[in-house]
């Protein structure tokens, strides 16, 4: 692993660990909070709608004040998103300020991050980097859920908020060892939708990993805990469900560098549109545990790949500003389709589980961008 990159994989960690405690329970905390679907799914659409904002803001100021601010900014940002959450239990409208914050968070600091390692990752080594900061950041993550779990039963949602902040304050002292790097290429948002429609395929496998990413952490999650009934087991769950993927993501690093994207975009794809399909006909809890771990292998084999490609045409086509709104607009327009998406079945009177029949579709997606020769835009 390049070693210059160690600061931002622990930034990127330390903010997941803090996340994770929020993004595993949040949908729960919500609903419990409101005792209304829709109420969740009007947050997470607020949510994804301010992170689309952010990542332009983000893309507007790493032209004059560089790219490892915007990653500081989605930090601080994180922290008034946690005031809020905890201001919630007693003032409802301050949950619309979280989501109005980590909205913004998510989008100043991925455009940062994405921005740096970009700028900072060898051509040829971009696998090997992913898997690192993938396998790291599941390290970080193996245990967060059952800590979530924990805090929640026995202390109430405000510990598990607390405890996030502890995890996001731990990270700020990593920014300080990173690079910082400017873009160079001012992009609009309108120059944007125009490659929307010039490069569709790309469009719609990074839409299909937002929208197919909103469904598991909105959908399936409250799903799962109406099942399961208690936060305990709710983090149990995911925590079991990790040990298994930090060796699987190096693993699918490695093989991104040494032999191409193309078997394993085809793999991952074929594998998550039949957990969706598990996941639609069976409620077994032991069943639905061992999809989640063919889940997050499957991810991995998705997301590494696409996330090369995204930083291989930052590097070629010498603009990473434009490589990743492209990247993180097209993915958020995706997560933004699933919220009305989930809404309207809701409005309709179909149960969460018919959403996974979208999650078949979505993840079937990327085989749009696998030609004979490999992967378009290669």
């Amino acid at each position: 692993m390049q070693r210059r990159l160690l600061p931002l994989f622990l930034s990127q960690s330390f903010r997941s660990a803090a996340v994770s405690l929020i993004s595993f329970f949040s949908a729960v905390y919500i609903y419990k909070l409101t005792s209304s679907f829709l109420a969740v799914f009007a947050f997470f659409l607020i949510f994804y709608v301010f992170k689309l904002i952010g990542t332009s803001l983000a893309e507007n100021l790493s032209l004059k004040t560089g790219l490892k601010r915007q990653v500081v900014l989605g930090q601080l940002l994180n922290v008034l998103a946690l005031a809020a959450f905890l201001g919630s239990a007693n003032i409802y409208a301050f949950l619309w300020l979280a989501s109005f914050f980590w909205g913004l968070s998510a989008g100043f600091f991925w455009f940062g991050w994405h921005g740096l390692l970009a700028k900072d990752g060898y051509l040829g080594e971009y696998g090997r980097a992913l898997g690192s900061a993938s396998a790291i950041e599941t390290i970080f993550l193996v245990s967060t859920p059952l800590l979530g779990g924990i805090l929640v039963s026995q202390f109430g949602y405000q510990a598990l908020f607390v405890g996030a902040l502890g995890f996001l304050l731990l990270g700020f002292s990593t920014p300080v060892f990173l690079s910082e790097h400017k873009t160079h290429k001012d992009v609009t948002f309108k120059e944007i939708l125009k490659i929307f429609i010039t490069h569709k395929k790309m469009f719609l496998t990074y839409f299909s990993h937002g929208a197919t990413g909103t469904l598991y952490s909105v959908a399936f999650i409250l799903y799962l805990f109406l099942i399961l009934k208690k936060e305990m087991d709710l983090g149990l769950f995911f925590c079991l469900s990790m040990v298994l993927v930090a060796l699987a993501n190096l693993l699918i690093g490695r093989w991104v560098d040494a032999r191409g994207k193309k078997r394993l975009v085809i793999f991952g794809s074929c594998l998550a549109s039949i957990v969706w399909f598990g996941r639609f006909l069976i409620k077994s809890i032991t069943f639905l545990f061992v999809l989640d771990i063919f889940y997050r292998i499957a991810l991995g084999m998705l997301g590494i790949p696409l996330g090369v490609l995204s930083y291989e045409k930052a590097t070629d086509g010498g603009s990473t500003g434009r490589a990743i709104l492209f990247r993180e607009g097209a993915i958020t327009f995706g997560s933004i389709f699933v919220c009305v998406l989930l809404a309207i079945f809701n409005l309709i009177g179909l149960e969460l589980r018919f959403s996974f029949l979208a999650g078949i579709i979505f993840s079937l997606f990327p085989l749009l961008i696998v030609k004979k020769q490999g992967i378009y835009g290669e």
